[in-house]
């Protein structure tokens, strides 16, 4: 088997570092939900890692998946029998997003059933990279699934929100963007910002973006309405998870918000992930992780999101993230004006 390059390695162990140091603040109480992508953002980096040099290690990886997957699956039974919650999942979400696992590690480890998975998906079955990323495409769809459900019984309360609550969705989501697309291992500064379609934006770029913004909110408030006339019981519920800033004004608390969220998500959806799993497909996980929101929410996202993309082909990711932080500025401040 070939030598890993000492860049690779260095690479590798800056990831890992990295890696510790969310599950390190996260475990302090510092604040909250930054471990959540560190398993996927970590197995992306070891599959980038071991891109190329996959042959000579193919019977023990299918071993270690195999055996990855009994273990998930008796994760799954102990989490529901003993009611089991962590990192704040529900026993029923945590035991849902281990049995998928479970069920995609077997898939993962035969051929055959891996071929017809990640080509539905458009990925490559033999790329260690495509095969996690459709794995972990999988089991975060379902594991948001699983959260709406768990939701659902839930009785209204506002969710709390602090000022780290914005780093922690930059950090977060711009973190597993750059493990995705090979940042330190394949790819450097410039080749990445390339890969993401990060460019600058002149004035008129982002009037355009407030405009586009604009527009957005205005197709969100007919629907809104519609959704009242059609469906009042459930469009009583949309907001009963409302936002509530703690220790931060309102205004500062939507700012800074609006800035990690806009950013970090258009970063890994637009940026990453679409070029990989088209506009569509990256609207729908775009939207159902919106879970808060009832079902018609919840297509509403879908239908911003697929703006979104669209948008993206024509422009750039740079762009679409100045649009999504302007519309959630909006979407935060206007109700208070």
């Amino acid at each position: 088997m070939r030598e890993w390059p000492s860049l690779a390695r260095t690479a590798v162990l800056v990831w890992l570092l990295f890696g510790v140091l969310c599950l390190a603040v996260e475990v302090a109480g510092l604040v909250d939900g930054l471990a959540l992508p560190v398993p996927l953002m970590i197995t992306l980096v070891m599959a980038r890692a071991v891109e190329g040099r996959l042959e000579p290690i193919a019977r023990v990886l299918r071993t270690a998946t195999l055996a990855a997957a009994v273990v998930s699956a008796l994760g799954a039974v102990v989490v529901i029998r003993r009611r089991v919650a962590l990192l704040e999942l529900s026993p029923f979400t945590l035991a849902a997003v281990l049995g998928t696992f479970a069920a995609l590690a077997v898939v993962m480890a035969c051929r055959p059933a891996r071929v017809v998975l990640l080509r539905r998906l458009g990925l490559d079955p033999d790329s260690a990279v495509h095969v996690v990323s459709g794995a972990g495409f999988v089991v975060a769809l379902l594991f948001t699934v699983a959260s709406f459900i768990d939701l659902q019984g839930e009785p209204p309360q506002p969710l709390p929100l602090g000022l780290s609550d914005g780093l922690v969705a930059l950090v977060g989501d711009g973190a597993l963007a750059l493990a995705g697309v090979g940042f330190l291992l394949t790819r450097g500064l410039r080749a990445t910002a390339d890969r993401l379609d990060l460019r600058p934006l002149g004035r008129w770029a982002l009037l355009g973006a407030l405009g586009i913004a604009a527009l957005f909110h205005a197709l969100v408030w007919v629907l809104e309405r519609a959704e009242v006339l059609l469906l009042p019981n459930l469009a009583a519920l949309e907001d009963r998870f409302d936002y509530e800033f703690v220790g931060v004004p309102p205004v500062v608390g939507g700012l800074l918000l609006s800035l990690g969220v806009g950013i970090g998500e258009e970063v890994l959806f637009r940026g990453a992930m679409q070029p990989r799993f088209g506009v569509v497909l990256t609207a729908v996980l775009f939207a159902m992780f919106h879970v808060q929101y009832q079902l018609p929410g919840i297509g509403m996202i879908f239908l911003v999101g697929l703006g979104m993309g669209l948008l993206k082909r024509r422009t750039s990711t740079t762009f679409t993230a100045a649009v999504h932080v302007l519309y959630d500025v909006g979407a935060f401040l206007l109700p208070d004006l």
